[in-house]
């Protein structure tokens, strides 16, 4: 005697089991496909649904990992790609242009900078102070685009009403203070930073002394 998986072997796997009325007799439609008709009992048609449930979440596709996804097809521009600054000979590339006025020297800017380190987001305004909790707030940076930047450079926004665990926020790099120039509000740009003297010279966080890593810069607003 046939099995129900060998008597009905293309039904089974599908979501929906292919059965028909006939004269008030449940037909197979894999055997009728054939030309053939197999009657089927009520038994079976039970089964054969049982048997296509279980089966339907393995046939459906996986949802999709969309942020996943998107990670992995971001592929980082070469170095030949980026554009040698006038200002001071650091390469960049501008991911998002922006719009409204271009930083010029003199400029007071509001920015929020992350410097990466192979991966690494070793030093950010995105992180910048820890509150009780090991909590951490953002806090942008503000400076005078093209002059020196000092580490007593105030941040912009409150103090979160003195709830600061201690230390000082991020020190941004010499590179930024050029780095903004020519960018507008709301554009974004990733800066090479190849030479020491614009770096870290003695390091920071994750960053060796003297090492090379990346620049990213977002410009909130030109004030």
């Amino acid at each position: 005697m046939q099995s129900l998986a060998q008597k009905h072997a293309a039904c089974f796997g599908t979501v929906q089991p292919r059965l028909t009325t006939q004269r008030h007799k449940l037909v197979c439609q894999c055997s009728a496909a054939a030309g053939g008709s197999t009657q089927t009992t009520r038994r079976e048609a039970l089964l054969l649904g049982i048997t296509a449930a279980a089966a339907a979440p393995a046939l459906l596709p996986l949802p999709a990992q969309a942020g996943f996804k998107k990670e992995l097809k971001k592929k980082k521009v070469p170095l030949e790609d980026y554009t040698v600054s006038e200002f001071d000979g650091l390469r960049f590339y501008d991911k998002e242009e922006g719009r409204g006025k271009q930083v010029q020297t003199g400029d007071k800017v509001v920015v929020h900078f992350d410097c990466k380190f192979k991966g690494i987001d070793a030093v950010s305004s995105r992180y910048a102070r820890t509150l009780g909790g090991n909590r951490t707030i953002a806090e942008p940076f503000e400076f005078t685009a093209g002059e020196r930047i000092l580490v007593s450079s105030k941040v912009a926004g409150d103090t979160a009403g003195g709830l600061f665990a201690g230390g000082s926020g991020p020190r941004p790099p010499p590179a930024l203070s050029t780095a903004v120039l020519g960018m507008k509000p709301g554009g974004k740009r990733t800066v090479y930073i190849d030479k020491p003297e614009l770096g870290y010279v003695k390091g920071n966080q994750e960053i060796p002394a003297g090492a090379a890593f990346d620049l990213e810069i977002e410009v909130l607003s030109v004030l």
